[in-house]
């Protein structure tokens, strides 16, 4: 059984990929799941995954940070054409903070290319993991117009209102480094079950009590923090997210 996954990375912002993997094998991380932001780093986490078979989990999408520089229907062409390859699509989503996310008609486009890429993984019964910030009950409603067959919202620090029909929808949050200091993620944390939680780093996020960017081997900062939120031996919170983790991305013991 592994002992830990760490189910949401973008690999292609670490540098020396190769030496990050030996860090997260000598912490005792059992496989990372590398998520794309754009064609070009989907693409990336596609020859990963080829050369760490088994341990690297391909995941492909268009991040909303995304939505004015990508061509909308290539990055649909490339994901339905990649489909087979892949864990999941992600990361995929809305996130109207942004400034240049003020404008309607730019929210609109996110929603649209959203809407696009949740179809692709309807079609291909594709897991998706969701970005969601300050646009949570919108990134829920439009994801419940599809048939997917599963879901996490990533790194999810919303209202407790809306973490209630995330999870009576089935789908599960994801615990980051964040579970150390975030008020509001701490919250959703101490709400959600274990049997819904998914662990992460989100790498390269930067640790400020680290003074450094995140790795994979980090993980186990975010599995001491759910725990301590938990009341729990982090390793029965490690052993119940992988579990979460490897049934939701159908990731094989």
């Amino acid at each position: 059984m592994r002992r830990v996954i760490d189910s949401h990375v973008h690999m292609e912002g670490l540098g020396d990929a190769d030496a990050v993997i030996g860090r997260a094998k000598e912490a005792g991380v059992d496989a990372v799941v590398a998520v794309g932001g754009n064609v070009e780093s989907s693409a990336y986490a596609l020859g990963l995954a080829e050369r760490h078979q088994g341990y690297v989990y391909p995941g492909i999408g268009v991040h909303p940070s995304e939505v004015l520089k990508v061509d909308h229907g290539e990055a649909l062409r490339f994901v339905r054409e990649n489909a087979g390859k892949v864990a999941l699509v992600g990361e995929v989503g809305l996130d109207y903070a942004y400034p240049f996310a003020k404008a309607e008609e730019v929210r609109e486009s996110m929603r649209v290319l959203y809407s696009g890429l949740l179809e692709v993984a309807a079609e291909e019964r594709l897991p998706v993991a969701v970005h969601s910030r300050s646009a949570y009950r919108d990134s829920l409603d439009i994801l419940r117009r599809y048939d997917v067959p599963g879901a996490v919202f990533h790194w999810y620090d919303g209202p407790l209102e809306t973490l209630r029909l995330i999870l009576d929808s089935g789908f599960y949050v994801s615990a980051t480094p964040a579970a150390e200091y975030s008020k509001g993620h701490k919250a959703v944390l101490a709400e959600a079950p274990m049997d819904r939680i998914l662990v992460e780093t989100d790498s390269p996020v930067h640790l400020g009590r680290l003074g450094r960017r995140s790795e994979p081997a980090d993980v186990w900062l975010t599995v001491h923090a759910l725990a301590g939120i938990k009341g729990m031996e982090p390793g029965e919170v490690a052993g119940i997210a992988t579990r979460n983790t490897e049934n939701l991305f159908r990731v094989g013991a």
